[in-house]
């Protein structure tokens, strides 16, 4: 499957599109996937639910999808949140919808298949001080005419939107997860003097290990996903990270037991993105293997939700916060055709809480 990769997109869609356009008609991607900053603005009432200097503000090309029912990307765009969002339209859609025709928020945290390849999502950035704190409910805030005063914080990944993911069996499959900010151990994987020579205000961070999320890379090093992708230091840089299981000897040095083959499989690839700008790494291609028994694999234009993260997310609303995964999201027998994301149909993408309010109907409302 070939997955085009784009970083910050901070509006500029039509951008975006334009390059997967040219590169899609010389040799066919399946899917786009954009990580944050995505700026989905919709008129300049959401300015006040988005942090961006007033000088830099401008509605953006999103306006254009949302608004026009045939208008849509060349390939099918998932995306998540960064912290330069529009939450006043966002925080309507915490489990994720359709934001346009073919374009598909992934909400705070997410599992999804498509065409065979399972994708794990998580929006915003970290901050310790918010991580174990409740949002305040969109209601609430439009209520009290807050944004201004609580945009920055609704960005902070929350223990909420991690829980369920931390809850996912590490020994299944997936092979894509999505994050704004980086999980702060990847760093050390890669040409960290390449990255400072490039960027050399972030010394004191990686010395200090505070270049990213700490929460991200505990699951990347639970959950060993194929590919970890994110953006949101507007760099590009590459690591592979190494599962294999490693054991001191008397003498104090690591040993690899894992096989030749173990080592090649028991890997993550990550890869950062810079934001959309010229003469900038924002956009790059990348393959994935496909699991052709997955109904996906077949029914190649049907997004689907991962039984194993809806499952968690509905221990979570019981009332079970055990972390230990009970799950599976390839269980023998599993009805995959209940966990088939609706097509698009016009207009979806203005009825934000119809959405969600269909999928608390369809997974939590028994809970």
């Amino acid at each position: 499957m070939r997955i085009a990769v784009q970083g910050c997109c901070h509006g500029d869609l039509n951008q975006v599109f334009s390059k997967v356009a040219q590169i899609h008609e010389r040799n066919a991607i399946d899917l786009l996937l954009i990580l944050g900053d995505f700026q989905s603005i919709r008129d300049k009432n959401d300015f006040q639910s988005i942090s961006i200097p007033k000088k830099y503000q401008k509605i953006g090309d999103f306006k254009e999808y949302y608004d026009n029912d045939d208008l849509k990307p060349p390939v099918l765009t998932l995306f998540i949140g960064g912290n330069h969002e529009a939450m006043r339209h966002l925080m309507l859609l915490p489990h994720g919808g359709y934001v346009s025709r073919d374009i598909y928020y992934m909400g705070y945290s997410n599992v999804l298949w498509y065409r065979g390849v399972r994708i794990g999502s998580l929006s915003g950035i970290w901050k310790q001080w918010d991580f174990n704190r409740e949002r305040m409910s969109w209601k609430s805030i439009e209520e009290s005419h807050a944004w201004l005063s609580k945009v920055r914080e609704l960005y902070h990944v929350r223990n909420s939107d991690m829980l369920p993911l931390f809850m996912m069996d590490g020994e299944e499959r997936l092979d894509i997860m999505l994050s704004h900010d980086w999980p702060d151990g990847v760093v050390y994987h890669g040409d960290i003097r390449g990255l400072l020579r490039r960027k050399p205000f972030f010394e004191r961070d990686v010395q200090m290990r505070r270049l990213g999320n700490p929460k991200s890379w505990q699951l990347l090093r639970q959950l060993k996903p194929k590919w970890w992708l994110s953006a949101h230091l507007h760099v590009r840089y590459e690591a592979i990270i190494n599962h294999n299981k490693r054991k001191k000897n008397d003498d104090e040095l690591e040993l690899d037991l894992s096989s030749e083959d173990d080592r090649q499989e028991a890997t993550t690839r990550f890869l950062a993105l810079d934001k959309c700008l010229p003469r900038r790494n924002w956009l790059e291609i990348i393959e994935v293997e496909q699991d052709t028994s997955h109904p996906s694999y077949q029914d190649r234009d049907t997004l689907y939700w991962d039984p194993e993260f809806i499952s968690n997310l509905q221990r979570i609303a019981a009332g079970d916060k055990v972390s230990k995964p009970v799950a599976k999201s390839r269980d023998e027998g599993t009805d995959h055709s209940q966990y088939a994301i609706p097509q698009y149909t016009a207009g979806i993408q203005r009825r934000e809480q119809e959405q969600t309010a269909n999928f608390i109907k369809r997974f939590l409302s028994n809970i």
